[in-house]
């Protein structure tokens, strides 16, 4: 009964770890597409210091560096791909650290780890949860997964 309450939570560690580096991985990707924006659109700008370039590629650039600038600043996708990032180390530590441990303070160190969390995607719980049946063996127990999620899925 403990080993199996045991492997439960290894499997709850590992579903943790796996949806935070899914959450980390989308915030990186956007912190890169709103980069390239924001540098292309920069370079845009810069067309207007010569006569050559129409100025609706002046216009176009300073319209885009100000959306992705706008996106990057509002949103943090880098702040947040960090922090999702010491969660995947934090819930990795629990669960080597758990191997040795009894279910009981394998839940507590658990407890522990999730109070500081940070805000999940939704969107890749499912994902996440689908990643972590196919490490352990089991691809039978893979939910289906909506469009939204297989977009995330794709994105992260």
């Amino acid at each position: 009964m403990q080993d199996e309450r045991k492997a439960i939570l290894l499997n709850e560690v590992r579903y943790a770890e796996r949806l935070c580096a899914r959450t980390a991985r989308f915030y990186r990707r956007v912190q890169a597409v709103g980069t390239f924006g924001a540098v292309l659109g920069g370079s845009g700008t810069l067309g207007s210091l010569s006569s050559a370039v129409p100025a609706w590629v002046s216009v176009g650039g300073a319209a885009l560096l100000a959306c992705f600038g706008a996106l990057l600043v509002a949103m943090r996708p880098a702040d947040k791909a960090a922090a999702n990032e010491a969660d995947v180390r934090r819930y990795a530590k629990v669960r080597t650290e758990g191997l040795r441990q009894t279910a009981d303070e394998l839940q507590a160190a658990l407890d522990r780890a999730r109070e500081s969390d940070v805000p999940e995607i939704e969107a890749l719980r499912q994902v996440a949860y689908n990643d972590m049946v196919r490490e352990v063996g089991r691809p039978d127990c893979a939910a289906p997964l909506n469009r939204r999620q297989r977009l995330m899925a794709l994105l992260a």
